[in-house]
């Protein structure tokens, strides 16, 4: 009886462990499930160096190959790109105010799915570095998530979106810090203006007391 009880418990807790497994193995990432071997990874990491080195240097040429037909490229300020020269037109244009150059780099480790072998799904933080026309300088936190897909033994770009924390943005601290200068230096200038006036007019006003 003994023996009986102790080999039931046996083959249920077998069905227990089958049904754990099968279970385990239905939830595992699909990357594990995908085999992707190191050359992959290689060619998706090389694709993103070509375009991390296009928006350092502003030269969206080479990346062009590596973009995906139906790309999207979503930036911070919530623009949403689906060409490179309306993405080229808008990045240039950051530069034509009070910034004097941006650097963006990767920070920490990147978090990699691959949905099927030809489509990884890569999120990670990185740093945009801003330096301003006036000598000052200020990093900038992000994070970004990306899907790349494998076109023609290519990995090339499908999506790319980009986040920040909107309380703490160099660039608009930038902006409202130069509004309070232009506010202050109006303030300032109608002050001189306003004195130079009342300057003028009391010496107008002086030689007619004097005939009188």
């Amino acid at each position: 009886m003994m023996k009986q009880r102790q080999a039931s418990i046996y083959k249920y807790t077998q069905l227990l462990w089958s049904v754990l497994l099968v279970l385990v193995i239905w939830n595992l990432p699909q990357y594990a499930l995908a085999d992707v071997n190191p050359q992959e990874i290689n060619a998706i990491i090389r694709t993103r160096d070509i375009a991390l080195q296009a928006i350092n240097t502003r030269d969206f040429t080479k990346i062009q190959p590596y973009l995906h037909p139906n790309f999207t490229i979503t930036t911070v300020d919530n623009q949403i790109f689906h060409e490179v020269p309306e993405f080229e037109k808008y990045w240039n244009q950051q530069f034509s105010s009070s910034i004097k150059d941006i650097k963006m780099q990767l920070k920490g480790d990147t978090l990699r799915t691959f949905l099927t072998p030809d489509i990884d799904v890569a999120s990670g933080e990185a740093i945009a570095s801003f330096s301003f026309k006036d000598g000052k300088a200020a990093d900038m936190a992000l994070r970004w998530t990306a899907v790349l897909q494998k076109l023609q033994d290519k990995w090339t770009i499908q999506s790319l979106h980009f986040s920040s924390n909107l309380l703490n943005n160099p660039v608009l601290n930038a902006a409202q810090q130069l509004g309070r200068i232009l506010a202050v230096a109006a303030g300032v200038g109608g002050f001189v203006l306003g004195a130079v006036t009342m300057l003028l007019l009391r010496r107008r006003t002086k030689p007619r007391t004097e005939r009188i």
